[in-house]
């Protein structure tokens, strides 16, 4: 029996990177970082994209994805990611922030 091929834009599979690595970030529990990073590793070695991301550019790469939907959370991500790129925080202090903002505004999208 053979094996079907399926065609999935450059686009996309960064896309799902990105959020198992954010999934990876965000959680607490050991089992689901090893899985999330067992998927990143498998889908890296299909393909020839790298999968880690600085948390420097899953804040930049949120901030983009939020700026029309939610322009609140637009600016505490660009405040953020400029102090971070400054130096003005460490890794843990803007990393601990990236978790709260994410998850006071998850799917908050405000109309003016």
């Amino acid at each position: 029996m053979e094996k079907d091929m399926i065609s999935i834009s450059e686009d996309n599979i960064k896309k799902i990177l990105s959020e198992l690595k954010e999934i990876e970030n965000l959680a607490s529990d050991d089992v689901v970082k090893f899985k999330a990073d067992q998927l990143m590793q498998m889908i890296g070695e299909m393909t020839s994209i790298d999968s880690k991301e600085t948390l420097e550019q899953i804040i930049y790469k949120k901030m983009k994805e939020s700026a029309t939907n939610n322009p609140e959370l637009n600016v505490k991500l660009y405040m953020l990611y400029r102090n971070l790129k400054d130096g003005k925080v460490s890794q843990k202090e803007a990393k601990e922030a990236y978790e709260i903002y994410i998850q006071m505004y998850p799917y908050d999208t405000l109309v003016y």
